[in-house]
């Protein structure tokens, strides 16, 4: 089980396994705010709730991460759709596409990537979207960095919805 883990401004600043959570509220580095329902950790003299989220008594120097531009994340933040024909595939089936063409002096930058799959990156080609008449269902845009980014859906709790802030999931 995970454990949101909140500076102590409340903002999210990880995610961590919920048993080290514990241990940071057991040392007196954080308090838990939330707890998940059921889940006990029994010592021979005592019981501890397993924490789901909690917040350190210190304030934690912000960092600016960067999203790296590649095919991987491209396609992660097009959720596995073909931007050009909507339908899904599986990360392995679909490619990066430069919306300008590179030959035309498109760029490797997160607005003019979009995830194809291969017939439609072949029916493209090297001709613009006005060319081809192929327009992405959706303008590429640079995505912001999360802490949930490397977190499968099954290991979120409903709980921590109300500490995210804007935060997508």
């Amino acid at each position: 089980m995970k454990a949101l883990k909140l500076d102590s401004t409340y903002r999210p600043i990880a995610v961590i396994d919920a048993l080290e959570a514990l241990v940071m509220c057991l040392i007196g580095k954080a308090k838990t705010i939330e707890s998940y329902e059921g889940v006990v950790i029994n010592s021979p003299t005592r019981s501890f709730s397993l924490p789901s989220v909690i917040v350190l008594n210190t304030i934690v120097k912000f960092k600016f991460t960067i999203v790296s531009c590649n095919r991987k994340n491209v396609v992660m933040r097009d959720r596995n759709i073909c931007q050009y024909c909507g339908k899904a595939f599986t990360t392995e089936h679909l490619t990066m596409d430069h919306v300008l063409p590179k030959s035309r002096g498109g760029r490797n930058i997160w607005e003019n990537l979009v995830a194809a799959c291969r017939k439609c990156n072949q029916k493209k080609g090297c001709k613009t979207t006005r060319e081809s008449g192929m327009h992405p269902l959706k303008e590429p845009v640079k995505p912001k960095p999360s802490i949930l980014r490397h977190i499968d859906k099954e290991q979120m709790s409903d709980i921590w919805i109300n500490y995210l802030w804007q935060e997508k999931i």
